[in-house]
């Protein structure tokens, strides 16, 4: 029989398992136990009994849910298989069973707990549901021996009645608790965050994942509340009011599927598709709503590399197509017109195609060397060698080196720089960077033109800028001059060599040195570009 003592009452493990050793448990019944302990009190007035106890069984388990004036020491016992107990006899024959002394009536197995105790007699009835099977047992028991009468036995009978109602509600608010905890393991399980709320618009549910991202385990209070707290914006950072986030919006009835925002969270931002869906009964009455947090960060991130492959892909190709087969072929038409020469043909002769096979060879190197360059760059396989530096004198001498280009091509080139800048940097990437600028500006700045170069210090950083009057970028190429292998439509235009590299190798040297590189059209005339340069002082 199975017995436990006082409201203090603990669970018992299940006995050893077995097809044949289904246990009794000794367990707290929850919300239900102050009212099955009372219960099981009327039980034991209407028997005249001094002790009572009421049991549910799920066929494999037997856990008593009320007791009144049970013995001590019951919440220490072990636990005991089904058939060894005065219960058990109940529901094995599904009949009531009256035991005047259960020290000596046969029926009583030799290993009953209640042998140990100081209860000498026992009756029991079956509890059944409103179909008509066993769902527990309410029980009578005494510390003296007893030959329980008709009226004592009707008690007890009328008690397990009145159990049908009560341990069916028990067993339904059982399952329900099963399935919510069910449903809250499974929900923290997942990596995808979710929130929900019920139809009155309080939140029920912030899922672990959620939680942990958000860095709260706040969920209770309201959902408009909780909505506007969260640290979210659309894509370009303006930020959702609490009506048009996902939940809101579905607990008003409506779906949100494919709603892209950021949540800043940890001083980080990550993308976030989040979709809302209505709750509603089979009736169509709504329950509340709830919110699926999907972090596509990762997965964007991977989209817009793809997209950076299959772009870089493209320029590859055309720089083979073109850069790289336009001086190859110059190379091998030279080559095989000195193939072909005359052995006697003088020297004279030969010169101008061996100076076009070798500006081939020329452009082909520069080419080489800028992938290689950009690569270690890229890779971080090129240290910077930093040191106290005169960034005037190195703008001035690679402004000097260019002038005579500038001559040759009709174009007024100025520098104007102080005396002296210094700045802590590496001296052959300053001039390289310096050197890219005023090469792109000759390149497209036509006969006539000019070129500005200024340098000048605030306190806190250093500015250089290089002024054309060149062709210009039209307003939708300047988010894209800094990217390789870019080339703009007046570049195809024009005929005019190069191979896009140039400004992204600068703008990666700029960075490179803590500082940003900027393209604007010429704000002093009505074509040409800006290039600006801000480094800290």
């Amino acid at each position: 029989m199975g017995l436990t003592g006082g409201p203090n009452r603990t669970a018992m493990n299940e006995a050893a398992s077995g097809p044949d050793q289904t246990s009794l448990e000794l367990s707290p019944a929850g919300s239900t136990q102050n009212s099955a302990d009372r219960m099981a009190a009327v039980v034991a007035r209407a028997a005249d009994a001094s002790c009572a106890m009421i049991h549910i069984t799920d066929r494999q388990h037997l856990r008593l849910i009320g007791g009144h004036g049970m013995p001590p020491g019951f919440e220490h016992r072990q636990p005991a298989p089904i058939a060894s107990t005065l219960a058990g006899l109940v529901l094995h024959s599904g009949f009531p069973v009256a035991i005047r002394d259960t020290h000596s009536d046969i029926r009583v197995p030799i290993d009953a707990p209640v042998r140990s105790t100081s209860l000498r007699s026992y009756a029991g009835f079956p509890i059944r549901d409103p179909d008509g099977n066993i769902v527990g047992v309410c029980a009578v028991a005494n510390t003296t021996c007893r030959d329980w009468s008709p009226e004592q036995l009707a008690g007890v009978d009328d008690g397990a009645q009145a159990c049908t109602a009560f341990v069916a509600e028990f067993l339904a608010r059982e399952r329900e608790h099963h399935q919510r905890v069910f449903l809250d393991t499974l929900l923290d399980s997942l990596d995808t965050g979710v929130a929900a709320c019920d139809a009155g618009g309080r939140m029920v549910l912030v899922n672990r994942s959620l939680r942990e991202r958000l860095g709260t385990d706040t969920v209770a209070g309201g959902a408009e509340d909780w909505a506007a707290r969260l640290p979210i914006t659309d894509p370009n950072g303006t930020p959702v009011p609490a009506p048009q986030t996902s939940l809101l919006r579905a607990l008003h009835g409506e779906s949100v599927r494919g709603a892209e925002h950021l949540l800043h969270l940890h001083g980080q931002r990550r993308l976030f598709r989040i979709n809302g869906h209505p709750i509603a009964s089979d009736q169509g009455q709504p329950l509340g709503a709830v919110a699926v947090f999907h972090d596509i960060t990762a997965a964007h991130h991977a989209d817009r590399l793809q997209q950076m492959l299959n772009r870089t892909k493209d320029d590859y190709l055309n720089l083979v197509g073109h850069e790289l087969r336009t001086p190859l072929s110059i190379i091998g038409l030279y080559l095989d017109e000195l193939h072909i020469a005359d052995p006697d043909t003088p020297a004279a002769v030969l010169q101008p195609m061996i100076a076009g096979a070798r500006r081939g060879s020329e452009r082909l190197r520069r080419l080489v060397e800028q992938l290689l360059d950009l690569s270690a760059l890229d890779a971080g396989r090129s240290p910077l060698h930093r040191a106290d530096i005169n960034l005037s004198a190195e703008v001035a001498d690679t402004v000097r080196q260019l002038t005579a280009r500038a001559v040759d091509n009709d174009i007024t080139l100025s520098c104007q720089v102080p005396d002296h800048v210094p700045q802590h940097a590496d001296r052959a990437r300053m001039r390289q960077l310096v050197h890219v600028l005023l090469d792109n500006a000759l390149a497209y700045t036509p006969a006539g033109g000019s070129i500005i170069v200024t340098l000048t210090t605030h306190r806190s950083a250093v500015e250089l800028t290089v002024e054309d009057t060149g062709y210009g970028i039209p307003a939708h190429e300047l988010p894209h001059v800094f990217e390789r292998f870019f080339r703009g439509a007046i570049a195809t235009e024009k005929a005019i060599p190069g191979t896009g590299l140039g400004l992204t190798i600068a703008q990666l040297i700029a960075e490179r040195h803590h500082g940003t590189i900027t393209a604007a059209p010429n704000p002093g005339h009505h074509r040409g570009t800006t290039l600006h340069v801000s480094l800290p002082h």
